[in-house]
């Protein structure tokens, strides 16, 4: 091949591939005038049916195509719902459909779909099933699905279906359906957003249109505080923002089913209605808690719930209605509703939503309002309570200081007369026992005792209830059958005077001039201080009863310590006579002795040997210093016995305690020994002789002591007549002991001991372990009184089955 002849068909194939490319950019540059030309149009457009329309006449015109449809899909409902679709030239409004496996596939792979041949089976080899045409429509021989994808979810599909042909799209049909598709999604999502903040710029609006009525609602309510205003000024609003003629508010008392007319209003004129059942609406409010809007046939809705009177309460029939309950604490306490008596569809959501939120700032302000009104009564009613508190308090510190009868009567009287103010006061006592009314008190008239009759005191002891009469007293006498007595009042105020029970007098204050002089509040008083007068009384009573009851108990009690005295002394007479008896025995043995050698004495001086007298006569003297001394031991046991039985003189002496506690523990001894012959018990004594002498009052201490010793005696002599074991030895011990702050004087046994139950009750006064009749159970009661006086303790240390040891403790101070 020549030169010339390569050269030529080198520059044919250079001609085709520029022809080529010069057909592609054609090609690509109509593409890009009409992608410039729909985006221009989407641009001015902001209605989304717009964009539907607008993008599917342009694929209409630029594809061969019989079918172009847009289609959206809702994934919340899995439904497909058709914008646009036209077949052969017809527009179609196929209603919406579930989505089918085709459109699943789609959403699923996120892709385009192009089947250019075969589709039936290639749609079956992608879903599995067999593709359906849309009602009204062909199976197509070519299809293309691009989808609408907005961020990362498929928002629909635009399709083309040729129903003639396969291999209807080229790649560039694809390429540019794809490109409008996305401008479409695009567009799509502006006009959207553009909706969607109009809609929310007009809710904005009328939100705000709504709060600056709420707001000028709430400033009123914050000023009111009377419920009256509340609901005009609520009432007044609504009509004047919201398109009705008729408004009513109304309260409910759900204990007897009826509704309160608090404020109604039709065509600007106020209706006062009285309170009557609940209507049909108000029984749904209060059933389901929910505001009702009726637009349209108000009759027919008003029967369907119940309702019996032909939809009217009051007035014209209306045609649109809403019904909003008050509602406090979850429950209904009323109902706000309005009415339009003109149109139906005369309210909207937002009239409901506006209504609701003004009706739940009403009940917030008449539940601040009643909460305020209430906090008001309370504050005066604790105001008055106060004041009468205090009245009556410092009437029962005066009748708790006063327990004589008739200083008592003047005392109230008085304090009746100041607390009141009034013209005449009396307190009336009824004496049952002569039927005689007296009058311990009267002020501002006279009055006698006299026999118990038909007066109006008389009616209110037999009642036992208050009378207050703040006008026509003569009527009221008539009407009780009371008997006149005395001025005629204008006021009259009596209440019983109770008493265990029983009335026993009244008390008055009257009026002589003024009508309606007294109030509840006075009655509630003088009630109260009626109450305190009868128990006043009963304590003035209970006191004289009381100091009687005193006097006789401490003339018992003196002679019960007295016979306690007289009991222990008892313990010691024996003891003493055996005391007694030795010196005694001494002093007629002395004195024989003394009468025989008088006699010797007397022959020797008349032998006259005055040596021999001498001598004699010095055994005499001898004899009578031993009698002396014999005759003063037993005039000191006869005077210790006397001081003990005598009443103490609270004077202290110093005293030999050891001597003391020896001297007592053999009296005790002997006595016992006296009484009970086979009575033997060992006697142990353990006596500190730095212990010196001791300051007490000798006869207390010594009935302390002489107690102790007694008790252990008895501990041991009982464990010996019960005891089986013949080892027992009775033992008793009397200690004394000096320490560094105190000394103690101890008695100890090794009788039975003291039982846990009854140790703590040991020293209260009456109680006693011994069988009735053998002690008082007052010996430990006033030896641990005894000792307290000295500033010491008696305590006791026991243990059951081995013995008891009683100690007195007493500071050292009281040494001397």
């Amino acid at each position: 091949m020549s030169k010339t002849t390569k050269a030529t068909k080198s520059n044919e194939k250079k001609v085709s591939a520029l022809e080529e490319a010069l057909q592609l950019l054609e090609q690509r540059n109509a593409e890009l005038a009409v992608i410039s030309s729909v985006q221009k149009g989407l641009s001015a457009e902001m209605d989304m049916q717009g964009i539907y329309n607008l993008v599917g006449d342009r694929i209409r015109d630029l594809f061969d195509a019989q079918v172009t449809g847009i289609y959206s899909f809702h994934h919340d409902t899995k439904m497909e719902h058709f914008h646009y679709l036209f077949e052969d030239g017809d527009r179609l409004y196929p209603e919406p459909r579930p989505l089918n496996p085709l459109r699943n596939w789609i959403i699923k792979n996120r892709d385009l779909l192009l089947v250019n041949e075969n589709v039936q089976n290639k749609i079956f080899e992608l879903t599995g099933e067999q593709n359906v045409a849309i009602p009204g429509t062909r199976l197509p021989q070519s299809m293309l699905f691009v989808p609408l994808i907005s961020g990362t979810e498929v928002k629909g599909c635009v399709s083309l279906q040729n129903l003639d042909k396969e291999h209807a799209f080229s790649d560039s049909d694809v390429r540019l359906l794809s490109t409008l598709a996305n401008s479409m999604t695009v567009a799509l999502e502006n006009a959207r957003l553009f909706n969607e903040t109009t809609r929310l710029l007009a809710e904005t609006e009328q939100r705000n249109a709504e709060l600056a009525v709420i707001n000028s609602v709430q400033e009123g309510l914050v000023r009111e505080m009377d419920m009256e205003s509340i609901y005009s000024l609520v009432g007044n609003i609504i009509c004047k923002v919201l398109n009705t003629q008729t408004l009513i508010i109304r309260t409910f008392d759900h204990k007897v089913g009826i509704e309160n007319w608090e404020f109604a209003i039709e065509n600007g004129v106020r209706m006062y209605v009285e309170a009557r059942p609940f209507i049909w609406a108000n029984k749904h409010l209060i059933k389901t808690k929910e505001s009702l809007l009726i637009n349209d046939n108000y009759i027919e809705t008003a029967k369907e719930y119940g309702d019996t009177l032909g939809g009217v309460s009051k007035g014209l029939a209306p045609k649109s209605a809403i019904f909003v309950p008050m509602l406090l604490g979850g429950n209904v306490i009323g109902s706000v509703s309005l009415q339009n008596v003109l149109e139906e569809n005369a309210f909207t959501e937002s009239d409901v939503r506006l209504l609701n939120t003004l009706t739940n700032s009403m009940s917030v302000a008449l539940e601040n309002a009643r909460l305020f009104n209430e906090t008001t009564r309370l504050l005066a009613e604790t105001e008055q309570r106060a004041t009468e508190m205090q009245t009556v308090n410092n009437i029962s510190r005066a009748l708790v200081s006063q327990l004589e009868f008739d200083a008592l009567m003047n005392l109230v009287g008085e304090q009746m007369r100041e607390t009141f103010k009034a013209d005449i006061v009396y307190l009336a006592i009824h004496d049952t026992k002569t039927n005689m009314l007296h009058f311990p008190y009267y002020y501002g008239d006279q009055a006698k005792s006299k026999p118990f009759g038909n007066g109006i005191t008389e009616k209110i002891i037999l009642s036992k209830e208050p009378l207050l009469i703040n006008h026509d007293l003569e009527e009221v006498f008539d009407k009780i059958k009371a008997e006149k007595r005395g001025k005629m009042v204008e006021s009259y105020l009596g209440v019983p005077i109770i008493s265990g029970g029983k009335s026993i007098g009244v008390i008055s204050v009257q009026s002589t001039e003024q009508e309606n002089r007294f109030t509840d509040s006075d009655l509630r008083l003088l009630n109260t201080i009626a109450a305190n007068i009868g128990v006043a009384m009963q304590n003035a009573e209970a006191y004289q009863k009381l100091q009687a009851a005193l006097t006789d108990l401490t003339a018992t009690q003196q002679q019960l310590i007295q016979s306690e005295k007289m009991a222990s002394l008892g313990e010691l007479t024996a003891g003493i006579a055996h005391e007694i008896q030795n010196p005694l025995n001494f002093v007629n043995n002395f004195s024989e002795v003394s009468n025989e050698l008088l006699e010797e004495m007397e022959e020797e001086m008349a032998t006259g040997d005055y040596d021999a007298a001498q001598e004699i006569l010095n055994d005499i003297k001898q004899n009578l210093e031993k009698i002396t001394h014999h005759g003063k031991r037993a005039d000191g046991i006869v005077k210790g016995m006397l001081q003990h039985s005598r009443k103490s003189t609270a004077d202290k002496e110093p005293i030999n305690v050891n001597s003391l506690a020896d001297e007592y523990l053999r009296l005790a001894y002997h006595g016992l020994r006296a009484r009970d012959k086979n009575f033997n018990a060992t006697l142990e004594t353990n006596f500190d002789e730095n212990i010196g002498l001791v300051n007490v009052i000798p006869q207390d201490m010594g009935r302390v002591v002489l107690n102790l010793i007694t008790n252990a005696f008895y501990a041991v002599s009982e464990r010996k007549n019960i005891s089986e074991d013949q080892n027992y030895k009775p033992t008793v011990s009397v200690l004394t002991k000096k320490k560094k702050n105190t000394l103690s004087i101890s008695v100890k046994d090794n009788g039975n001991g003291i039982p846990k139950q009854v140790l703590d009750k040991i020293f209260q006064p009456f109680f006693t372990t011994k069988p009735t009749g053998q002690g008082t159970g007052l010996g430990l009661s006033l030896s641990y009184d005894i000792v307290k006086v000295h500033g010491g303790e008696l305590t006791v240390i026991t243990k059951e089955g081995e013995g008891s040891e009683f100690s007195i403790n007493l500071p050292t101070k009281n040494n001397v």
